[in-house]
Protein backbone atom coordinates (compact mmCIF):
# COMPACT_ATOMS: atom_id res chain seq x y z
CA UNK A 1 0.00 0.00 0.00
CA UNK A 2 1.28 3.38 -1.04
CA UNK A 3 1.49 6.15 1.01
CA UNK A 4 -0.55 9.51 -0.25
CA UNK A 5 1.73 12.73 -1.66
CA UNK A 6 1.70 15.47 -0.33
CA UNK A 7 0.90 18.59 -1.94
CA UNK A 8 3.92 21.11 -1.93
CA UNK A 9 3.51 24.20 -0.38
CA UNK A 10 4.80 27.00 -3.03
CA UNK A 11 2.77 30.05 -2.13
CA UNK A 12 4.82 31.00 1.00
CA UNK A 13 6.54 34.26 1.08
CA UNK A 14 9.87 35.22 3.07
CA UNK A 15 9.27 36.52 6.37
CA UNK A 16 11.48 39.98 7.11
CA UNK A 17 12.06 39.02 10.35
CA UNK A 18 13.54 42.83 11.36
CA UNK A 19 10.13 44.21 9.93
CA UNK A 20 7.99 42.09 11.53
CA UNK A 21 9.90 42.59 15.05
CA UNK A 22 10.08 46.21 14.38
CA UNK A 23 6.09 46.16 14.33
CA UNK A 24 5.84 43.68 16.96
CA UNK A 25 8.36 44.91 19.80
CA UNK A 26 6.33 42.99 22.73
CA UNK A 27 6.71 39.87 21.05
CA UNK A 28 10.29 39.31 21.90
CA UNK A 29 12.24 40.05 25.19
CA UNK A 30 16.40 39.58 25.40
CA UNK A 31 17.07 37.76 27.95
CA UNK A 32 19.77 39.29 30.47
CA UNK A 33 21.54 36.10 31.86
CA UNK A 34 21.47 33.71 29.02
CA UNK A 35 24.95 34.11 26.69
CA UNK A 36 24.41 35.60 22.95
CA UNK A 37 21.76 37.93 23.58
CA UNK A 38 19.21 35.41 23.56
CA UNK A 39 15.84 36.27 22.49
CA UNK A 40 12.66 34.63 23.90
CA UNK A 41 9.06 35.01 24.35
CA UNK A 42 7.54 36.29 27.72
CA UNK A 43 5.65 33.40 28.57
CA UNK A 44 9.14 30.95 27.75
CA UNK A 45 10.68 33.00 30.07
CA UNK A 46 8.40 32.72 32.54
CA UNK A 47 8.14 28.86 31.82
CA UNK A 48 12.16 28.91 32.37
CA UNK A 49 12.22 30.83 35.57
CA UNK A 50 8.83 28.42 36.98
CA UNK A 51 10.85 25.29 35.63
CA UNK A 52 14.45 26.53 37.25
CA UNK A 53 12.63 26.93 40.40
CA UNK A 54 11.35 23.68 40.72
CA UNK A 55 12.38 21.19 43.90
CA UNK A 56 13.30 18.08 41.35
CA UNK A 57 15.96 20.71 39.86
CA UNK A 58 17.96 22.05 42.58
CA UNK A 59 20.70 19.69 43.04
CA UNK A 60 23.39 19.33 40.53
CA UNK A 61 24.14 15.68 40.61
CA UNK A 62 25.54 12.74 38.69
CA UNK A 63 22.64 12.24 36.41
CA UNK A 64 23.40 11.58 32.46
CA UNK A 65 24.69 13.77 30.50
CA UNK A 66 21.50 15.35 28.69
CA UNK A 67 19.69 16.32 32.18
CA UNK A 68 23.14 17.95 33.54
CA UNK A 69 23.13 20.28 30.58
CA UNK A 70 19.45 21.09 31.12
CA UNK A 71 20.00 22.30 35.07
CA UNK A 72 23.05 23.73 34.11
CA UNK A 73 21.42 25.84 31.37
CA UNK A 74 18.33 26.67 33.43
CA UNK A 75 20.86 27.99 36.67
CA UNK A 76 21.01 31.97 35.40
CA UNK A 77 16.93 30.99 35.68
CA UNK A 78 16.55 30.40 39.35
CA UNK A 79 17.26 34.36 40.87
CA UNK A 80 16.08 36.10 37.52
CA UNK A 81 13.83 39.34 38.45
CA UNK A 82 13.31 39.36 34.59
CA UNK A 83 11.39 35.78 34.85
CA UNK A 84 9.96 36.61 37.79
CA UNK A 85 7.92 39.41 36.84
CA UNK A 86 6.86 37.43 33.73
CA UNK A 87 5.91 34.89 35.92
CA UNK A 88 4.05 37.20 37.85
CA UNK A 89 2.49 38.87 34.44
CA UNK A 90 1.50 35.18 32.99
CA UNK A 91 -0.57 34.52 36.22
CA UNK A 92 1.54 31.55 37.11
CA UNK A 93 3.20 30.26 40.86
CA UNK A 94 6.45 29.67 42.17
CA UNK A 95 7.22 26.27 43.04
Amino acid sequence: MRRKRRAKITNLKPVDVEAWLAQHPEALIECPHQPGHLKLTPQACAKRYLTANEPRWANIGAEPFPVFVFKMNLIPCRNCEVGARMAQQHGAKAA
